[in-house]
């Protein structure tokens, strides 16, 4: 579990891990649901959440990075960092460094370095001190259109070359 939740965001193994995890019926029972699920859906991660969780950790996963934040504290703020950006379309730095429980240079670092290894789209204004975030849709969302699209398309022909057999089965379907 603590390796799915320290592991970086975006990456297709933490998914594939969180997602088992979610599903697995033992994993309701622990404390640390709650942390687990919001990790998976790319909800907000609670402070109480991550001191729940800092209490399940061992010794050696506790260790601070040269930042001086431990693993579990640099994972959350990516994984909140990134769960804004789907929130909010700007946010001043200050705004974002309290949400995120950090000063307001350390916001602005990790996010320039997010942006800068394509992990987070978006841009910051250092004079007006406002984080964009772009919008980009998601895979998932750009397959439904096409599939949405051939469906359409399929529907036309028959339509066209069977148009009462289209309108009955589309009656009765109820479109």
């Amino acid at each position: 579990v603590s390796s799915g939740i320290n592991a970086e965001y975006g990456g297709v193994h933490r998914s594939r891990l969180l997602s088992s995890l979610i599903k697995d019926e033992r994993s309701h029972h622990l404390i640390i649901h709650g942390m687990l699920r919001n990790t998976q859906l790319g909800h907000l991660i609670t402070l109480e959440q991550v001191n729940l969780f800092e209490k399940e950790l061992e010794e050696h996963q506790q260790e601070k990075l040269p930042n001086g934040m431990s693993i579990l504290e640099a994972a959350v703020m990516e994984h909140n960092l990134l769960a804004i950006s789907h929130i909010y379309k700007s946010i001043k730095i200050g705004n974002l460094a309290h949400l995120l429980r950090v000063p307001a240079l350390q916001a602005e670092t990790v996010v320039g370095k997010m942006i800068a290894e394509q992990r987070i789209a978006g841009s910051i204004n250092q004079i007006d001190q406002i984080i964009t975030f772009d919008v980009k849709t998601e895979p998932w969302d750009e397959h439904i259109d096409i599939v949405c699209n051939k469906v359409n398309h399929v529907i036309d022909l028959l339509n066209q070359f069977e148009p009462e057999f289209t309108k009955e089965r589309l009656q009765h379907y109820g479109c």
